[in-house]
């Protein structure tokens, strides 16, 4: 495919400090991006700061802190983003130096690549976050420390398991797989167009789960835009903190997604946020 520009869209809440491993991570990229931009739901001061103090240019986006409204702040970072091709990450996920190759190899203008992330636990984790461990280490020891990750209880570890985009291993692994790739928000990438043909993220969505990955797969798949799988690539660590399951939450955007199953182009998008 011909080249174009490529931005990392990363969406934070408070989270500082893995700001900064992501921030680390991002600049010792093998493929650097284009464009960073930071998507805060909040005003947080502490974050503000830290930016300030990066010596290279980022976009920061910030909303007022009214609970949850991540896809807002996503659709008013499309909006700042001068390139073609944007990769979204959490804020609490951290890359590892071949992501945004992976990425871009992997790229097709009538495609999602859906990547994954390796969870590992309290202990790893928190050498991650005090520097103790470096994501180079943690890559390059990732399989000689099998048994250390398990006894850390991780989660998804062979999601953790790099593999050369389009390699000989690569294309046997996902010839041999049978499921279905899927979108998940803390790790996907397309072209901007696509994005803005079904209007962004849709605002209605207010609580986590859902709006910001299977309504947006859902609506992409109308317009024959495909998920391809960026597995054992486009590799990514979540770092752990206490997960809380809501039934409440699951139930409410589940009946949002109902009553929406015939919307394939959201209403309240990224319209809203045109100059």
């Amino acid at each position: 495919m011909e080249p174009c520009r490529v931005g990392v869209i990363v969406s934070v809440y408070k989270d500082v400090e893995a700001l900064r491993l992501i921030m680390k991570a991002l600049q010792a990229q093998t493929r650097a991006p284009d464009e960073i931009i930071v998507s805060e739901d909040g005003e947080d001061e502490t974050m503000r700061n830290y930016i300030e103090t990066l010596d290279f240019p980022i976009i920061h986006c910030t909303q007022e802190d009214k609970g949850w409204r991540k896809n807002r702040a996503l659709n008013r970072a499309i909006t700042k983003s001068s390139c073609d091709y944007l990769i979204f990450i959490d804020g609490d996920c951290v890359p590892y130096d071949t992501f945004v190759e992976a990425h871009m190899l992997l790229r097709d203008s009538d495609k999602v690549v859906c990547g994954r992330r390796s969870e590992p636990g309290i202990k790893f984790s928190t050498a991650l976050r005090e520097g103790r461990l470096s994501m180079q280490a943690f890559k390059r020891r990732y399989l000689r420390n099998f048994f250390a990750l398990k006894r850390d209880a991780v989660r998804h570890y062979e999601q953790g398991i790099y593999l050369k985009p389009h390699g000989i291993l690569f294309n046997l692994v996902h010839a041999l797989k049978k499921s279905e790739p899927h979108l998940v928000g803390c790790n996907f990438s397309c072209d901007k167009e696509a994005l803005q043909m079904i209007n962004g993220f849709d605002e209605d969505f207010t609580m986590p789960t859902t709006g910001e990955d299977t309504d947006i797969e859902r609506r992409l798949k109308h317009f024959g835009i495909e998920m391809t799988s960026g597995q054992y690539a486009a590799n990514m660590i979540h770092l752990y903190h206490k997960k809380l399951f809501n039934p409440e939450i699951t139930t409410q955007t589940e009946a949002l997604m109902a009553q929406k199953e015939d919307v394939f182009v959201c209403k309240n998008g990224l319209e809203s946020h045109r100059d």
